[in-house]
């Protein structure tokens, strides 16, 4: 009995191994297939076969098979079932329905200017946007396999309660799983906003063969998301990632978490806010100075495109503590590729420069430079990676359920 227990393990092993080749590839061939897992080619067409009949997977485009010959490839049926991904932020929530692939087929964005009189108005919205993109997209609700959610930490995983996000106090001891499952019928996965994006650039980014990855989100807030071999790095507590939260200066600023000098007090959106508006204070003749209590970010981007020096001098020095912050990331983690997301990312191309120059001038040195990169995904990035949450969840229980 265990000879034939170890015989069916062995088995799903190689099928998960095969479905997450393909996954992660996006397209494979029989004989590439075998290269890669070191099964032999009959073993490969076998488990072919039985993921074709339970139509997960589907014939792709013809293949270059060496010697003039095409070869079928294989993909995932991205229609097989759908997953709806919400990336919840201080500005804009978005919620999507997505297919396996990641492709987003509808999608509703909210703005959080409105405030909402109490916790279960805004899972209402949530709920009533589920709905929409559900008409919206014309898939069938039992073919929705649940919902992903990102959401600001800090938050406990496990039980899907959002804790105390220091920016978003609305959400403090919010138990969002249970509630938005009740709301809505499916079940929901809860994880931090930046791990969600992490692994939305993890699976659908051109560099296919990197398994260790950081991602940095240099937005109102800061915060990071870490995948080592392949998988997702919450920590023992959930906490893995609070990236905005370690100390930079111990007498610097106070941050919204009740801590000083943290780097999001010292380099985030708001901070620039703030800093930008005690200097305005002995600036009469800026163009801002009239609005130096009711600064946005877009002012401060106007200003920037227009190559005023004030604004320069100050995310140029938000981008200067941030590297120094990525240079300590680099030498505790030596990630294969770093990549950095953000509206301050976005919004002043400078910044990636001044963060990637800064950071490799003070990490170890000696070592080859670290892969940076500006994210791809942009804002559809929280999205995917929710739903991705919910699909990979399905991929790593869908071979043991079938197949025992």
């Amino acid at each position: 009995m265990a000879d034939q227990n170890n015989q069916v393990q062995l088995k799903n092993f190689n099928r998960r191994t095969v479905l997450g080749y393909i996954r992660r590839n996006g397209t494979a061939t029989k004989a590439g297939l075998a290269s890669v897992t070191g099964l032999t080619f009959m073993a490969i067409k076998k488990i072919l076969a039985e993921l074709q009949e339970l139509n997960l997977i589907r014939d792709g485009q013809m293949e270059s098979g060496g010697m003039g010959r095409k070869a079928v490839s294989y993909v995932i049926n991205e229609n097989y079932r759908y997953t709806i991904g919400i990336h919840i932020n201080k500005f804009i929530t978005g919620i999507a329905l997505l297919n396996l692939r990641g492709q987003i087929l509808a999608i509703e964005r909210y703005s959080m200017d409105k405030e909402f009189e109490n916790q279960n108005d805004f899972v209402t919205m949530l709920a009533e946007a589920v709905n929409r993109v559900i008409e919206k997209s014309g898939v069938k609700r039992d073919d929705i396999l649940g919902i992903g959610v990102g959401a600001p930490g800090p938050l406990d995983c496990e039980s899907g309660v959002i804790l105390t996000p220091p920016n978003m106090p609305m959400l403090d001891y919010l138990p969002l799983k249970e509630t938005l499952e009740g709301r809505t019928g499916f079940p929901v996965f809860l994880n931090k906003d930046t791990n969600v994006i992490a692994f939305a650039e993890y699976w659908y980014r051109n560099n296919r063969d990197c398994s260790n990855l950081a991602y940095v989100e240099v937005d109102m807030g800061i915060g990071s998301g870490i995948i080592i071999d392949g998988k997702l790095n919450v920590g023992a507590n959930c906490i893995a990632g609070e990236f905005g939260h370690i100390t930079i200066d111990l007498n610097g600023p106070l941050c919204n978490c009740g801590n000083r000098g943290c780097l999001e007090a010292m380099s985030s959106g708001i901070a620039v806010l703030r800093m930008l508006g005690e200097q305005l204070e002995n600036q009469k003749d800026h163009p801002l100075y009239h609005k130096r209590n009711s600064l946005t970010i877009e002012d401060v981007f106007e200003m920037t495109d227009k190559k005023d020096l004030l604004t320069i001098s100050i995310l140029n020095r938000s981008a200067f503590y941030v590297g120094v912050a990525v240079s300590n990331l680099i030498n505790t983690f030596d990630p294969e590729m770093i990549i950095l997301g953000g509206i301050l990312i976005q919004k002043y191309p400078m910044y990636f420069n001044i963060v990637q120059d800064v950071a490799n001038q003070r990490k170890v040195k000696g070592a080859k430079e670290n892969y940076m990169a500006v994210s791809v995904l942009r804002e559809n990035a929280g999205v995917i990676g929710a739903g991705e949450i919910v699909t990979d969840h399905f991929f790593n229980q869908f071979v043991n359920e079938v197949f025992h």
